[in-house]
């Protein structure tokens, strides 16, 4: 199954690099839901996400005559990193305009498992209602798996700045956990009075 489903994307890839519509379309809508999904992490809203997923599937077919296929390494592989790289370049051109250096680094209460909790859904939408520079930091440090290091050289910003961006965003999330779970004690409180 998974050898055929390769076969099927390398197929789709050959097709692509001769510039036919038909296989261009046929990526598109198979990969569509996944880089969709990587897309949503970064973005404020679907609106953003699909801004950023059809920058990055021009850059895949601008560039696919350059894939070059490994043993490690599929095209999909190589599809997220460019849906990864543009919605890094999407934000960062949204830090700029918002950014302010920050010297110094606030940590959030080490509290309950937040995550437990809670659904897929209400965690990606509390994500995508933090701003571009914590959105962006956050999936970076905490999805991808990169250091502050790093993260700072992605977005232009200090090492510092990463952390500071970091420790907030966790703070913030907390906070709107806090506001969910009382939300939801004061609502099922009022479902058992009736």
């Amino acid at each position: 199954m998974q050898l055929t489903y390769l076969k099927i994307l390398d197929e789709l890839v050959d097709g692509c690099v001769k510039n036919d519509r038909l296989s261009q379309k046929r990526l598109y809508e198979r990969l569509y839901g996944k880089m969709m999904a990587v897309c949503m992490r970064y973005a404020a809203d679907r609106d953003q996400a699909t801004e950023m997923l059809n920058v990055g599937f021009y850059k895949v077919f601008d560039t696919i005559g350059s894939y070059q296929k490994k043993e490690n390494n599929s095209v999909e592989a190589w599809i997220y990193r460019i849906m990864v790289n543009t919605a890094i370049d999407h934000l960062r051109r949204e830090v700029r305009h918002q950014h302010t250096e920050i010297g110094y680094s606030v940590y959030a209460e080490h509290e309950s498992d937040v995550i437990s909790d809670m659904t897929v859904d209400e965690i990606m939408a509390m994500i995508s209602r933090l701003t571009p520079a914590y959105r962006a930091v956050f999936n970076l440090y905490v999805v991808e798996g990169y250091n502050h290091q790093e993260i700072g050289k992605l977005l232009n910003i200090s090492e510092g700045t990463s952390k500071s961006n970091l420790a907030k965003a966790r703070l913030k999330l907390q906070l709107m956990f806090k506001e969910m779970q009382q939300e939801k004690t004061s609502n099922y409180g009022k479902e058992s009075q009736r």
